[in-house]
């Protein structure tokens, strides 16, 4: 399969506007899960400023979203760290646009979770 068939499959298979932010990086599959790795996309506008310098990449986080033919999906996401060369402190980009808060879900499968299960905990399939 050509390069553009597999970014339009993970267009439509990944949550919302993520190919925007991060690359995918590798797949791995095997009989329960899939894990969908990605990397966060240098952003310009910090490039561009001088008192600003990329730290490299976060330690990995596994978000967990929709399942695709019965097996679990995992995106294992690196953001990158950034770092004030004037105060020494470093920060990451916001998260809120993959993640829901308080949960390891990406923010429609949350949505779909709960709408399907309410409040309530219950052992959820491929949660």
């Amino acid at each position: 399969m050509d390069t553009d068939g597999l970014l339009l499959l993970a267009q439509v298979v990944l949550p919302t506007d993520i190919l925007k932010r991060f690359t995918i990086t590798k797949v791995e599959s095997d009989n329960s899960d899939i894990r969908v790795y990605l990397d966060e996309i240098t952003d310009a506008t910090l490039l561009e400023d001088f008192d600003i310098e990329s730290k490299g990449f976060t330690e990995p986080v596994t978000v967990r979203d929709f399942p695709i033919r019965d097996k679990g999906v995992d995106l294992i996401v690196r953001r990158r760290r950034w770092c004030h060369k004037s105060t020494n402190k470093s920060f990451t980009l916001p998260f809120e646009d993959l993640k829901a808060e308080g949960v390891r879900y990406s923010k429609e499968f949350a949505a779909f979770l709960k709408e399907v299960y309410g409040n309530q905990t219950y052992e959820l399939p491929f949660a």
